[in-house]
């Protein structure tokens, strides 16, 4: 452990920052030509089948093949998911470009986010002992891991089923509009969530490692846990939205004492 004053401190604080800032810029450079990519990536709901008429669909397919009669009379017909391709609209000259620079800064901020984890640990290494700073093994890579799964789970499992709630409501007399910016922002801000989301087992076990966060306190907090990720959860408006993110970020904390 090493004595720092305040000073010190902000020194290292300044010099942290701005190796990641840094680190961020040069890669949201890299990932510009990318964002085409990861925009139509995150696109893709607007250009399938809802995960409601897969699931119709998969369902129905089962029972007439297994229950062929039985189908019939309960008029389980198999038919194929329709596809009603949507356009995301735009409105102002530059809107496109500010969306591909928020894309990029996104997909750079996942890139650059080993390089953040360790500039962080650095900015605590002083205040550990010699045997807490091995924690680094541990913790720089499964960091990574943790955020690269929370960002792929809310990719592929959150965001289809938003998007397939919110088009369910299409009619022949309701059609939406969905704007670029709204739509990428709202899709950006629950990635990064997500990804922040998932950190949560390590830091509550490197919390307890450092005797910080005890075991026994984790058990009798459940109630207040549930509570909290209601409380994140109500930033969002729609009760699908609320109860995909509530659920993940408790599961998140069962799985913390698990690991502990």
């Amino acid at each position: 452990m090493t004595e720092m004053s305040f000073l010190d401190h902000l020194q290292e604080l300044r010099t942290r920052l701005i190796v990641c800032i840094v680190a961020l810029f040069i890669a949201a450079a890299v990932a510009w030509p990318l964002s085409p990519l990861v925009q139509r990536f995150i696109q893709k709901p607007l250009m399938e089948p809802s995960l409601v008429q897969k699931v119709k669909y998969t369902m129905s397919s089962w029972a007439h093949q297994q229950f062929p009669e039985l189908a019939d009379r309960l008029g389980l017909e198999p038919k194929p998911p329709k596809v009603n391709p949507h356009k995301l609209n735009y409105m102002a000259p530059l809107e496109p470009f500010f969306v591909q620079m928020k894309v990029s800064l996104i997909t750079g901020f996942a890139l650059a986010f080993p390089v953040i984890l360790y500039q962080l640990w650095l900015f605590f290494a002083p205040a550990l002992y010699p045997k807490e700073r091995k924690y680094v093994y541990f913790f720089l890579p499964f960091g990574t891991v943790a955020f690269i799964l929370g960002g792929l789970f809310f990719l592929y499992m959150v965001w289809p089923l938003i998007i397939s709630f919110s088009l369910a409501y299409e009619s022949e007399y309701l059609y939406s509009m969905l704007n670029l910016t709204q739509y990428v922002n709202f899709c950006l801000r629950l990635l990064l969530l997500f990804g922040l989301v998932f950190e949560l087992p390590l830091v509550l076990l490197i919390l307890n490692w450092a005797r910080v966060v005890k075991l026994d306190t984790l058990r009798r907090q459940r109630r207040l846990a549930i509570l909290l990720s209601a409380v994140v959860a109500a930033f969002h408006a729609d009760v699908v939205t609320m109860t995909a993110i509530a659920i993940p970020i408790y599961a998140m904390y069962e799985i913390s004492i698990i690991f502990i």
